[in-house]
């Protein structure tokens, strides 16, 4: 089968490889569609041990298809069924697994292999995080489920209640996420960005009114729509210090803020400790899903809940792989559906 290899930072081959046999309690999936990531393009430039593990890996990590083959003592699904499969599930019996945080035990290892004609899914991913996909679905919207749980998994942690006021930070693929998991609760959500195109595309996603940067600072206005207090929640979707500042500095007294763009190893932030203390703000950080949370992600997106056509935009043949990832490696650009 071909498959794309992750040797190293800037360097991902084409290749081919034997057609993975499943063992016991393993599922072979013939991938139907992947979607390239934020987060693969981060892993492509810089690396990323917690996402790949040891180089040469597998790569590419939301993917949905149909079954090819079984393991011993697979009964949950059928040759010829169409799944879409997690890159996690709970490992053990640990502390946090134990607990229903699987994605914080010390064990776990995200599952890759999305960029290749099959992916062998791991037996306690078959046991915990392998989804049905209804005929209806294509297989590129069922692919949105991984970063659609992430999302998920944010407006969970806040416990976010329906007419309840959410500013997103950003207006990236994951604020549009966003977007739609507060309004699956019932919030009301407004979008703080910069390009006019993105913000467009919030208000189409669900967002009750969005701000752009380039038109002044944007957080009094933002303060005005949330009935002169602030928002309720703040979810900052950017990964940079003065992002967290600005949600810190954006949310009402007593308000909750959610640490969801993930800032690099060592980062400091300088909070103001005197109104986290004296206003009574929570910060939550949030990495990552739950089986619950994908599981969500899949009945929403199988429900036509979420607008797909704005996050996914255009396709790349997956010999044509290396060559996208070097071309934009350095840009902001849609989800593309890879099609092996």
């Amino acid at each position: 089968m071909r498959a794309v290899i992750f040797h190293g930072p800037r360097d991902i081959r084409l290749e081919e490889r034997p057609v993975p046999v499943p063992g016991p309690g393993e599922v072979l999936v013939k991938t139907g569609a992947a979607l390239t990531c934020g987060t693969d393009f981060k892993a492509y430039r810089q690396g990323h041990r917690v996402l790949l593990g040891d180089y040469p890996s597998p790569f590419g990590h939301e993917l949905a298809g149909t079954v090819a083959a079984l393991g011993r003592g697979v009964t949950t699904v059928k040759e010829g069924d169409r799944v879409v499969a997690a890159n996690s599930a709970p490992m053990d019996d640990c502390f946090w697994c134990a607990r229903g945080q699987g994605h914080l035990c010390p064990n776990l290892k995200l599952h890759n292999g999305a960029y290749a004609e099959y992916d062998l899914v791991p037996a306690h991913i078959v046991r915990g995080n392998l989804h049905a996909l209804p005929a209806s679905v294509p297989f590129e919207v069922g692919a949105l489920a991984e970063p659609f749980a992430c999302a998920i998994h944010a407006a969970a942690v806040h416990q976010v209640a329906a007419g309840e006021l959410c500013a997103v930070i950003g207006a990236g693929p994951m604020s549009l996420l966003l977007v739609h998991a507060l309004r699956a609760r019932g919030a009301r959500a407004a979008v703080l960005g910069r390009s006019r195109e993105p913000l467009e595309s919030a208000k189409a996603a669900g967002a009750e009114a969005v701000f752009s940067a380039l038109d002044g600072p944007a957080d009094a206005a933002v303060r005005a729509w949330a009935e002169g207090r602030g928002p309720d929640h703040a979810f900052e979707a950017v990964g940079r210090p003065e992002t967290y500042l600005q949600a810190a500095a954006l949310v009402r007294d007593g308000g909750k803020v959610c640490l969801f763009g993930g800032c690099a190893a060592g980062t400091t932030v300088p909070f103001d400790a005197h109104r986290l203390h004296y206003k009574q703000l929570t910060l939550h950080g949030v990495f990552h899903h739950a089986p619950a949370h994908f599981r969500e992600a899949v009945r929403l997106l199988s429900e036509g809940r979420v607008k797909t056509g704005l996050l996914v935009k255009g396709e790349v043949a997956l010999a044509d792989l290396p060559r996208y990832f070097a071309a934009n490696a350095d840009k902001s650009v849609p989800k593309a559906v890879v099609r092996p």
